[in-house]
């Protein structure tokens, strides 16, 4: 599977709209180039300046911003219902209703209520904003999905070619939001994940394992609790859902190895076939993709932001044209 055509694919599919805030940034404007002149989607270009001064950048940059709408931040262009709710919840959190309004001049913010005001289908920052920008936007524009407590983020990752054990690509998270979830929030980080899962791969079944030290009570610590209850809960939530397979609690070989899953849990419908890793923690979210990344060679795509309400996700300050292009094309899948 060329995993990047069949993204575009799906994308291109989806006729959708991406609104990115960082109009200001040269990596920015190249992503929207590619997804316009590519045919993925359309692109919305917000800006506090001039727009001339966009067009300027992209020209010093040798950027063609044929076909792509800039708009200079307005109020008058957001739903007027949306924003008085964001003011009103702004200002029951003893914010001022003047400071609220001015946080949507603000070129993220703005873009959030440019979502939320269904003026386009996702939203996607962070090449310049820092996450906690993002995220703090996010929740306080978007809000989190219906049944979701927590928002939580995963990576895409790709395995190299002629990899021995993995063949196509699986999710692995949470990897960089959450710092220690407890039962509750680990199962809806793997709610959230298999959402995406179905986004990406609508043909093929979810196989969650819940990751830990320890297979099926191979180990006794109070540590293991949270996990163990988190596999009930979500295998509770999923029940009736035959293309959903959800177990744990297991160790990473355990689920990813076939060999080492029939030995340790036979007759499992997930250990040795998991496709979506949910992590017990961040030390081991965050570790584990980046061993994966640096020893296995593994393409890291993301972090991904999940479970709002509307499709935002956040950028790495690292991520390259190619990055943003790609993670804007996942976050209009439908």
């Amino acid at each position: 599977m060329d995993i990047r055509e069949h993204i575009l694919e799906l994308a291109k599919k989806a006729k959708g709209k991406v609104i990115l805030p960082e109009s200001f940034d040269t990596r920015v404007l190249k992503a929207a180039e590619m997804l316009t002149k590519n045919g993925i989607a359309s692109v919305v270009l917000p800006t506090e300046k001039n727009i001339e001064e966009v067009k300027k950048i992209a020209v010093n940059a040798s950027i063609d911003l044929s076909g792509i709408e800039i708009i200079n931040i307005d109020q008058s262009l957001l739903d007027n219902n949306k924003v008085k709710e964001f003011v009103v919840a702004r200002t029951k959190k003893g914010m001022m209703e003047q400071d609220a309004l001015s946080l949507l001049k603000k070129p993220l913010y703005f873009s959030m209520m440019y979502l939320k005001s269904d003026k386009c289908n996702s939203c996607v920052g962070g090449a310049v904003y820092d996450t906690s920008d993002v995220l703090r936007a996010s929740i306080h524009v978007i809000g989190t999905a219906e049944g979701i407590k927590i928002i939580s983020s995963y990576f895409l990752m790709i395995p190299p070619e002629n990899h021995p054990i993995i063949k196509e690509p699986v999710i692995f998270t949470d990897c960089g939001v959450n710092p220690d979830p407890q039962a509750l929030g680990l199962k809806d980080i793997a709610v959230s994940a298999v959402a995406n899962f179905k986004k990406l791969f609508p043909d093929k079944t979810a196989n969650v394992a819940m990751l830990s030290f320890s297979t099926k009570g191979s180990a006794n610590n109070k540590v293991l609790e949270k996990v163990i209850e988190a596999t009930k809960l979500t295998k509770e939530y999923f029940k009736e859902q035959n293309d959903i397979n959800v177990d744990g609690e297991f160790q990473f070989d355990t689920s990813v190895v076939p060999a080492v899953g029939e030995r340790k849990a036979a007759g499992s419908t997930v250990a040795g076939r998991a496709n979506i890793l949910v992590f017990p923690d961040l030390n081991a979210g965050n570790i584990g993709y980046k061993i994966a990344e640096r020893f296995g060679g593994f393409q890291a795509l993301g972090p991904i932001i999940q479970g709002l309400s509307l499709p935002v996700s956040d950028l790495s300050r690292g991520s390259s044209a190619e990055d943003i292009y790609l993670i804007s094309a996942i976050m209009l899948l439908k």
